[in-house]
């Protein structure tokens, strides 16, 4: 005891001594802030004590101090440790690139999590649920005293309500966008209600399996149905199946999502499964040491009402939208978590090849979140400025910007060349979208030009309308337009990403980005 006692003296000690250090200028306060977070991170049993409750009231308070990506690598660096309830709080009201990492890693109960729930932002919420789907906001009797008048409820428009914040996936989203274009397009509408579930069926299990694939542990469900069932290889005989995208996430070490497991015969388990899984890794050596994740009853979804036109189009319904682009970002965010996690193997070693799918993951995804930043980025400015369009001087623009574009090149290892505009090049478009699709094209040219090649851009009137001129790299003389603009499959997927960024951003701003021999316009009519 007395031993314990000391020790904790000594630990309070040491906080205080952070806590009372100066931090007047910025570089100090994060210094002391990262420094407090680390001593935090290992308080045990001294998490309770008043110190320590200081030592957190002074990490939230001057968190908006330090950047961003510092509070991310800090939390990254402590993200294995057993944190306090208290600080794990103070990271799950932050942003997800900030929490992932320590939610990622957290094991805690369930009226701990709802803890963590109660001081997140809806995004960290939804990644919280990716984690722990059994985890709800609310204790069961409440949820229970609410379901009866929430069963079955709908939108006017005959439309399901759309699920909380927290059950949405990057999978929902794009199957809500798949069945919005099919319904506007006149396509079959959706699926009918499918057969029933056995009696007594489970909605959701969660098994493991060892490195050769058989599933080895279950737990929500009859286990003798389940037990040896193999995913590293596909089974038709009496009814059993699993996707073929399963064995090939198995062969690759992949993690997979909302695959198809169907379960022949009769009994609860019987029918078909949403099933998900990540792979493991044995922390001493890296040794692949198997599967774990868990499997949902596939719902029948109601046969949609809703009239044709009564489907919102999100390119021409700016507040549609942005909503879109909020539930995009929530998924995209826990997978770069995930990833940065993974390549930085901040919880046991990874195999290298697994390291560095984790890292091609994570730049597309920033690749992904850019175009999704531009896509809000321009339902802001059509939101607050109504369908009329401004009127922006081209030339005038270019001028502005010709300093910086400069050192965009020179930081490439190329060079701008800025052709002097004489007189007004007038072009239907708002100003803040020209400013920022003459930088998103720039920056994607730039990034495919040689070392040393020069880069001409001008601004001109044309018949009927005016445009941004920009010449076209060398890299790219001899590449077809139609293999720039239309999104390949395969190899090169990413050849013309950003190209194709920059023409989806022009048309939503009325105009459009065209290619020719030698250059790439950014075409607008006249105001």
């Amino acid at each position: 005891m007395a031993q314990g006692n000391e020790y904790q003296v000594r630990f309070d000690d040491r906080l205080l001594t952070v806590l009372n250090q100066p931090a007047e200028d910025r570089h100090d306060a994060t210094v002391r802030w990262r420094q407090l977070v680390d001593l935090v991170a290992r308080a045990g049993a001294n998490s309770a004590s008043p110190v320590t409750v200081e030592a957190l009231d002074a990490i939230r308070a001057e968190a908006p101090r330090v950047d961003e990506t510092v509070r991310a690598a800090t939390a990254r660096a402590v993200a294995a440790l057993p944190l306090p309830l208290g600080l794990l709080e103070y990271f799950a009201s932050d942003s997800p690139s900030v929490a992932a990492p320590v939610l990622a890693a957290a094991t805690l109960d369930a009226s701990q999590w709802r803890a963590l729930l109660a001081v997140a932002d809806e995004e960290t919420k939804a990644f919280i649920a990716t984690l722990h789907p059994d985890v709800k906001t609310e204790a069961p009797a409440e949820v229970e005293a609410r379901q009866p008048a929430e069963v079955g409820a709908e939108t006017a428009g005959g439309e399901a309500s759309p699920p909380a914040a927290g059950s949405q996936s990057l999978q929902d989203v794009i199957d809500r966008i798949e069945r919005r274009r099919r319904l506007r397009s006149g396509q079959v509408a959706e699926p009918l209600p499918g057969p029933p579930q056995p009696a007594g069926s489970p909605a959701l299990f969660r098994w493991e399996c060892g490195p050769g694939g058989e599933i080895a542990w279950v737990e929500g469900a009859p286990r003798g149905p389940l037990i040896g069932r193999s995913i590293a290889r596909q089974q038709e005989n009496d009814g059993d199946r699993v996707d073929a995208d399963v064995v090939r996430a198995f062969a690759m070490r992949a993690p997979f999502r909302d695959a198809l497991l169907r379960v022949g015969g009769a009994g609860p388990v019987a029918g078909e499964w949403k099933i998900s899984g990540v792979p493991a890794f044995e922390p001493s050596d890296g040794r692949f040491a198997g599967y774990r994740g868990v499997a949902l009853r596939d719902a029948p979804v109601a046969a949609a009402a809703a009239p044709r036109d009564a489907i919102p189009d999100v390119l021409s319904d700016p507040d549609s939208l942005r909503e879109l682009v909020h539930e995009i970002k929530t998924p995209l965010n826990a997978i770069m978590g995930f990833a940065e996690i993974i390549e930085g193997q901040y919880l046991g070693p990874a195999d290298r090849g697994y390291r560095e799918r984790a890292a091609e993951i994570g730049r597309q995804a920033r690749l992904l979140l850019t175009a999704i930043d531009d896509l809000d980025f321009a339902a802001k400015v059509h939101s607050a400025k109504g369908s009329a369009r401004e009127r922006v001087d081209l030339g005038a623009l270019v001028d502005r910007a010709a300093s910086e574009l400069r050192e965009i090149a020179a930081k490439r290892g190329t060079e701008a060349v800025v052709s002097p505009v004489r007189g007004d090049v007038p072009a239907a478009v708002e100003p803040e979208l020209a400013d920022r699709l003459l930088f998103r094209l720039f920056g994607a040219l730039a990034d495919r030009a040689l070392p040393g090649e020069r880069l001409q851009v001008s601004a001109e009137s044309a018949a009927g309308g005016a445009r941004i001129s920009i010449s076209r790299p060398t890299a790219l003389k001899g590449i077809a337009d139609v293999e720039l603009f239309e999104a390949p499959r395969g190899e090169g997927l990413e050849e013309g990403f950003s190209l194709r960024l920059a023409r989806g951003l022009a048309r939503i701003a009325g105009g459009d980005l065209i290619g020719s021999r030698d250059a790439f316009a950014l075409v607008f009519s006249r105001p």
